[in-house]
């Protein structure tokens, strides 16, 4: 047990010796290792807005807003609810007219937190609208493409909007977001190892000659191989305690308030994520710091 205890004193001793001596090498590999896996959690919190952003817009998959012009007139807005509630694909208790200023009212509850912005307003800028469910999301285009060139008094309707036209839209910004992320984070996965690996090489040409006279006395192979792999994972470790305080930071600064302020985008994050992705990325660091420096260990250090 005792030397068990001096083994350990001696491997921390040799490891923060040779950090200290290679101090410029070591903070550049931790800073590498903290960017990349920054860049990991922040695409990862990303990748949670965007599909919880996906989920809520799907829900509303079968709805279709049917907005009118302003001039519309109590007897065409009537022929054209009897129109969209007659389409065999409408569900007609779920299809709901919103005047001009149920549509105001409506908003303004959703939005509360910036009553200042009603007194510079005038005029009522939003229309009036009908909200239309279908029966199966699936006729979602098929009751939208009739509304548009069937209904009565089509020069009445302003515009037809789908939630499946931006789910599509969402999806593709997505995916983009997705892939460049997961690009950059192999990358500087990549040449984090490599900096680490670096470091550890410069460490062990450093102590070659005390390397050849711990061999000559019979120092076992893992014995000398520890403090630079111990070194490799301090490395690792630091860059992801760094990569941990900035994602927390980005998350608890940066999104909540943004979330707060843009509620309407729904713009929320799964409650695990945090306790997940925190453990994640330092077990992340440590695994780059090991792999960084069983690499030097393999090429530079025949024991």
């Amino acid at each position: 047990m005792c030397t068990g205890m001096i083994n350990v004193k001696y491997i921390f001793q040799e490891t923060f010796s040779s950090l200290r001596k290679n101090a410029i090498l070591a903070v550049a590999a931790i800073a590498v290792v903290a960017v990349s896996l920054g860049i990991l959690g922040l695409v990862v919190l990303g990748w949670d807005v965007f599909s919880n952003m996906i989920k809520n817009t799907e829900r509303k998959v079968g709805e279709i807003d049917v907005y009118l012009y302003d001039v519309t007139s109590e007897q065409e807005r009537v022929a054209i609810d009897a129109f969209i509630r007659g389409i065999p694909e409408v569900d007609p208790t779920r299809v709901v007219y919103k005047s001009k200023s149920q549509a105001l009212e409506e908003f303004k509850q959703q939005h509360p937190e910036n009553p200042e912005l009603w007194e510079y307003i005038e005029t009522n800028p939003l229309p009036a609208s009908f909200e239309v469910m279908t029966k199966d999301p699936k006729d979602v285009g098929l009751v939208s493409s009739k509304i548009k060139n069937e209904a009565p008094y089509r020069e009445r309707i302003e515009s037809v909007k789908t939630a499946s036209q931006a789910i599509e839209k969402l999806e593709s910004v997505f995916e983009k977001f997705r892939y460049i992320g997961i690009i950059f984070v192999v990358i500087l996965s990549i040449i984090s190892m490599l900096l680490v690996s670096i470091t550890i090489q410069v460490a062990i040409f450093a102590r070659r000659r005390e390397i050849g006279i711990m061999k000559l006395v019979g120092a076992t192979n893992w014995f000398i191989r520890w403090p630079f792999l111990t070194e490799g994972v301090l490395e690792g470790l630091a860059g992801s305690i760094i990569a941990i305080l900035v994602v927390v930071l980005t998350k608890v600064w940066i999104w909540d308030q943004l979330a707060e302020t843009l509620s309407f985008l729904k713009l929320g994050f799964t409650p695990w994520l945090i306790p997940v992705l925190v453990p994640l990325i330092a077990v992340a660091g440590v695994v780059i710091g090991s792999i960084g420096s069983l690499v030097a260990l393999r090429r530079f250090l025949e024991v």
